[in-house]
């Protein structure tokens, strides 16, 4: 095992001979022994010592106090004074040096000795707790939430860079301020501005003070999070102050609201899907029986779209499907739903119109649209469609008779020639039957 090293920094000869003795003899090894300040300071840089035994008087321009204090500004080594009698204020300019003991003159043997192995315990120790707390730092730096933490009082005591950017606040100007001058909160749902009162938080349980969801309001944006508390506690068990964790909630709503919207949406084309439609046209036979006005269903479906996948492969008829999702969305209102159900079959809900004439209006449009070629990739894919359709509350009352009609109408077409629309009529699903 490495014996542990000292400079020894005496002006006094004999002392310094007798003090080198007394290490020597408890088996610590001598690195060095200097007689100033300016000689302690150099010697630290050669010889790396892990302890230094400091006279505080010494002879030239830098006494003892003012080379451990050089000595500290450059490396951590731990310090203990030796002095026989000084003024009070060498004392207070050794105690600023933050020495790990002091020895008085004449030496005691036992004494120096107790007083080293202190010193170096200390040191340890100090060592051990600075690099725990680097540790600690790091980590709270590094982790994804925002910590804010405060004194008993509810001021603020560190910041975090997460909690700083969701408060808008850098740590050096929030230390010591109150913790709502720093955190704004308002409630999600009401709107209503959140104090949150330390002294409640620190004496209550956390969740009857957060109902809810909260967000984070700064100089740029209002930020959805989660928060929790916990108390600090000291060695006695009082409450010392607070840690306040802030999850950040907007990835995670971000990713609920893309769930929530796959769930009811076409991932080829962002049309409505079927569930979606169906939906929609429940609300509006509720409506439409309520206030008595028509609405119509229109089901399309591309002609010969088979023949596209066959010639230009699957990747440019999904192309084609959302060209024609794109077309479609662009020509009418925003009140009017259309969604795809599947492979190249479509599906239009005109809400609310005056009568059927609309809607072989639409149906006459979309026809007429189609004639233009789709582009894409350089290529320009031409192709029609057959549209069938079926009216509230003549060819049905309810949301499946109506899309089954208005498919039946559909087919109707195609048998026709394609290209053309149809209106459902109950000869149809006679004439299909046969």
């Amino acid at each position: 095992m490495e014996k542990t090293r000292i400079l020894i920094v005496e002006d006094e000869g004999l002392i310094a001979r007798d003090i080198e003795n007394m290490v020597k003899n408890a088996g610590y090894e001598v690195c060095g022994v200097v007689s100033t300040g300016e000689e302690a300071v150099e010697e630290v840089d050669k010889t790396e010592p892990d302890l230094i035994l400091m006279d505080i008087v010494l002879r030239g321009s830098m006494d003892g106090v003012e080379a451990a204090e050089r000595i500290r500004t450059r490396v951590s080594i731990p310090v203990i004074y030796l002095t026989a009698h000084t003024d009070e204020n060498t004392l207070e300019r050794a105690k600023l040096t933050e020495p790990l003991g002091y020895t008085l003159k004449p030496i005691e043997q036992k004494e120096l000795l107790t007083v080293i192995e202190m010193a170096l315990y200390k040191h340890q120790m100090e060592l051990t707790l600075r690099e725990r707390e680097g540790w600690l730092t790091t980590i709270l730096q590094s982790i994804g939430d925002g910590v804010i933490a405060t004194d008993r009082l509810g001021h603020i005591t560190f910041m975090n860079p997460v909690a700083e950017k969701l408060t808008g606040w850098r740590q050096p100007e929030s230390i010591n301020k109150p913790l709502s001058s720093v955190l704004h909160l308002i409630e999600e749902e009401s709107g209503r501005l959140h104090r949150l009162s330390v002294p409640r938080l620190l004496n209550e349980n956390f969740q009857n003070l957060v109902n809810g969801n909260v967000l984070i309001v700064n100089y740029d944006e209002k930020i959805p999070v989660e928060l929790s508390a916990a108390v600090i506690r000291d060695q006695k068990n009082d409450i010392s102050g607070l840690v306040l964790v802030l999850h950040d909630l907007t990835e995670r709503r971000r990713y609920e609201e893309k769930l929530r919207h796959n769930a009811i949406h076409d991932h080829l084309t962002e049309l409505p899907n079927r569930f979606l439609f169906f939906d929609r046209l429940n609300i509006a036979l509720a409506q439409a029986q309520r206030e008595a006005h028509k609405l119509a269903v229109l089901m399309l479906d591309l002609d010969e779209f088979k023949k596209v996948n066959d010639t230009w492969g699957h990747d440019i008829g999904d192309k084609l499907l959302q060209s024609v999702a794109y077309r479609l969305v662009h020509m009418f209102r925003k009140s009017d739903t259309i969604a795809r159900l599947g492979g190249d079959e479509f599906v239009l809900l005109l809400p609310e119109i005056p009568h059927a004439e609309v809607a072989k209006n639409v149906a006459e449009r979309i026809i007429l649209s189609f004639k233009k070629p789709f582009s894409f990739e350089g290529l320009a894919v031409s192709i029609t469609a057959s549209i069938g359709i079926s009216l509230f509350p003549e060819d049905g009352e309810d949301a499946d008779t109506l899309s089954r009609n208005a498919d039946i109408a559909m087919y109707r077409a195609k048998e026709d020639g394609k290209n053309r629309f149809h209106l459902y009529s109950p000869e149809l699903r006679e004439s299909l039957r046969h």
